[in-house]
């Protein structure tokens, strides 16, 4: 089928918990890029923002395929209001194959949620990365500084901890949990719970936790904290910290965001560093930020409000989107997710 290779390499973005919330239409030269609101029914999806940004990175995915197999690629963003859930319409044209030295690596990005090493990055990796959202409307903070790092890593944690404090939030993840290697293989889409690397304690146990009357007794003695904190050492693995901002909070700013992540995520890959997204408190700060508090205790709201408040003095961005990331070096990961067989709808132009 005409673009079927530059789209089974645009599908391989990440998505929130591997949800892959994207339908496609061609008609002639265009492909119709949609967004589809129930795969991703989580808290964190505020306003579908999450979903934006797995349909940027799918759309950087999308350009760098396309220039490679010979087309030239030109994203209309939200062309029709009246149709929120159409992200974008990519008109392909004709061109030379160009030499694109990420698009090897599109099949080859993975979440890797290992124990990373101390390693630091070397000043090239470094530079690379930060070369990398050069022209996508976005700003990459990436720092060493063991001052920042401790207030990312609370940040991190702090997500990890009202995971296990907040029903809805806690019954997203485990809905999205796939325990066996048949189950993934039939859905093709969730968390593998080989990729989350626990040691074996941490195998046995958890799997008890997706009884939420039993956490519900457990967080009396202080079990919360105990999944924050873990989260936390886990970040503080990496020698790196980055976080992708935006100037603006409107939907193509998540695209914005989502493309910048994607590229930056793909420059790693071909550095052969290990990488992991850990974001979803900053989407539910901007839920937060909205007035959007229910299901939430006020301690819990202040906590958010507060490490919000950090981030911004840190980067220095007062507004916009923002994506935390972890970048280093760790041994290969267990598993990749997979993807759904690809789906095309094909129109008249």
């Amino acid at each position: 089928m005409k673009y079927a290779e530059i789209l089974s390499d645009a599908i391989r973005a990440p998505s929130g918990d591997n949800c892959q919330p994207w339908r496609f239409e061609i008609a002639g030269d265009t492909i119709r890029i949609f967004n589809l609101p129930e795969k991703d029914t989580s808290l964190y999806n505020f306003e579908q923002h999450a979903s934006q940004v797995a349909h940027g990175a799918l759309i950087e995915n999308l350009v760098i395929s396309a220039s490679h197999h010979g087309f030239l690629a030109r994203p209309a963003l939200f062309p029709d209001p009246a149709r929120p859930d159409l992200v974008a319409e990519v008109l392909l044209t004709s061109c030379p194959p160009q030499t694109e030295p990420l698009q090897p690596f599109i099949t080859h990005r993975t979440t890797n949620r290992r124990l990373y090493t101390k390693r630091p990055l070397t000043p090239e990796a470094r530079e690379t990365l930060l070369n990398s959202v050069v022209n996508l409307d976005c700003t990459l903070f990436l720092t060493e500084a063991e001052t920042d790092k401790h207030i990312l890593c609370d940040t991190i944690g702090l997500n990890d901890r009202l995971v296990f404090e907040n029903p809805d939030l806690h019954s997203f993840l485990f809905d999205h949990m796939r325990w066996t290697a048949d189950e993934v293989d039939r859905t093709a889409d969730g968390l593998d719970l080989r990729s989350l690397e626990l040691s074996f304690p941490d195998s046995v146990m958890f799997p008890l936790l997706k009884n939420w009357p039993l956490v519900e007794v457990l967080n009396r003695f202080g079990i919360s904290r105990i999944i924050g904190a873990n989260a936390r050492k886990l970040a503080d693995s990496a020698p790196a910290i980055g976080v992708i901002t935006t100037e603006g909070i409107n939907p193509i700013d998540y695209v914005a965001a989502g493309r910048a992540l994607e590229r930056v995520w793909l420059e790693a890959t071909r550095q052969q560093l290990s990488f992991q997204m850990m974001t979803g408190i900053t989407f539910l700060m901007g839920r937060f930020a909205a007035g959007v508090t229910e299901g939430f205790n006020a301690e819990q709201v202040d906590r958010v409000f507060n490490a919000r408040k950090k981030l911004e003095r840190m980067t220095g961005k007062a507004a916009g989107v923002m994506i935390i990331f972890r970048v280093g070096w760790s041994k290969e990961p267990s598993v990749r997710s997979l993807r759904h067989d690809l789906a095309i709808h094909v129109s008249e132009p």
